[in-house]
Order: structure tokens, then sequence, then C-alpha cells
């Protein structure tokens, strides 16, 4: 903080606590003694504001300190590693037929350090992030994708070594997403499978109200129905009560 932002504040109600004073002495008349009372007053008053002012500055440059050490240690230092970025590899979905695209920055660190290593730790990095990939995409319905992605964030955000155990592979910047031709087909055929369902609760429904009225109401002797009628109506059209009246 510069010498003018520290200092504006406490400089206004400084001369706040001056010009109040006067300003009220001229106004209500005043005598002498009482504005050079209100006035030492008043800069007693000031001198607590400002006194109060630096205090609470103090305790929030503390606060901030103590907040930016608490977070470095939190956050170990990343060990210099090598990155290669990945664009939009395709990786298998539980859908048959359906894929999702993968893009990441792949970082690896070297192991066995003097130890004969391979000669190509960039493909041994790749190729264990896309294994660890599709280790969970291949559970993940293309229409989930955001939660696809949030669990592929997590996983291959581990620093973990290969099968080979000379490199410890790890990815960042992960976006995961379903081509668009393939997207208008899975919502395509989940508005399908809705009007599917739709339609056989109608089917069942329809079944249901033939099977009480063959089972339940025509071949029982006992219901007051009108003559050759088959529903719940006589063949008039009028309700059965009416037809109970005109009959007596």
């Amino acid at each position: 903080m510069d010498f003018t932002t520290r200092w504006r504040t406490p400089a206004l109600v400084v001369v706040a606590g001056l010009a109040l004073p006067w300003l009220l002495g001229l106004a209500l008349g005043w005598g002498r003694w009482l504005i050079m009372l209100a006035l030492v007053l008043s800069l007693g008053v000031s001198g607590l504001i400002v006194k109060q002012i630096f205090f609470r500055r103090e305790q929030r440059a503390l606060r901030e300190e103590a907040a930016r050490q608490r977070a470095a240690l939190a956050k170990p230092p990343t060990p210099p590693h090598s990155e290669h970025h990945v664009p939009s590899i395709p990786v298998d979905s539980a859908e048959p037929y359906y894929r999702f695209l993968l893009s990441c920055t792949v970082c690896w660190i070297p192991q066995g350090a003097g130890q004969q290593q391979h000669g190509n730790l960039k493909g041994l990095a790749v190729h264990a992030i896309l294994e660890r990939a599709r280790a969970v995409t291949v559970g993940g319905a293309p229409a989930d994708v955001d939660a696809v992605q949030a669990r592929l964030a997590a996983d291959l955000g581990a620093m973990v070594s290969d099968r080979s155990g000379q490199v410890v592979a790890w990815a960042e910047s992960i976006a995961l997403s379903v081509p668009d031709e393939d997207a208008r087909r899975l919502a395509r055929l989940a508005e399908l499978r809705k009007e599917k369902q739709v339609r056989q609760q109608e089917r069942e429904l329809e079944e249901h109200n033939r099977a009480y009225l063959a089972d339940e109401v025509l071949t029982d002797p006992g219901r007051p129905w009108c003559g050759g009628c088959r529903g719940i109506r006589s063949r008039c059209g009028r309700p059965l009560s009416c037809c109970r009246r005109s009959r007596s």
C-alpha cells in the first residue's frame, strides 16, 4: 500500500474532526471556549477512529499473510516434469458404437535414475494415461459426459507409476466430450425411449380396462345392466339409472 492510499482515510477523519466543531460553533453561536472544548473532544474521537483504522488494516494484512503461508504449505511444489498435449483421442464408453473424445496434457517423471530406461518415455506415459482413462470411461454413459469427466479428472490427476515402473504419469487440463453427430443421435434415442415407455403404459392401461370389463363386469350376472348393454351406459346413450327409472 502506497503512502497516499495509506493516509487518505485517516486524513479525512482528522479534517472532519477539526471542521465539524468550527462549523457547529459558528452555526449555533457558541463561545470561543466552547468551540475549543468541542475541538479537543473531536480530535480525541478522531484519534481513536484513526487508531482503529490502522489496527484493522494490520489485522487484515496478518490474516492474508497467514492464509498465503497455509496455502503454500498445503500445496507442495510440482516436481520438474515433462509434458505432452494429447488432442481428441477416442476412448470407449458404456454404449456400443459410441465413444468419448478425450483431450488432456500428459505429465510424467522418469523413475529409476541410473538404470536402463525405455527409449520413448513419452509413449509410456501417454499409454498409461489412456489405459487409466479407458478403465473409467468404459463404465460411463455418453449422456452423462459431465459426470464421467469429473471422475476422470479425479483419477487421472493422481501421480501413478506405469506398469513398467519407469515413469510416474498423471494428466492435467482434462476435457471429455461426445461428437456432435453422436450427441444428436443419443438425444433422439432418448426421446424415442420415452415415447415407447408412454405408449407401453397406455397399452397396459387399455388391456387392464378390457380385462376388467370382461372378467369383472360382463361375466357377473348380479350386476344391473340394461338388456343388450355392453358398457357402463345404455344403448340409448343415457346413464343406467335413467334406464332403470324408465323400466319401472
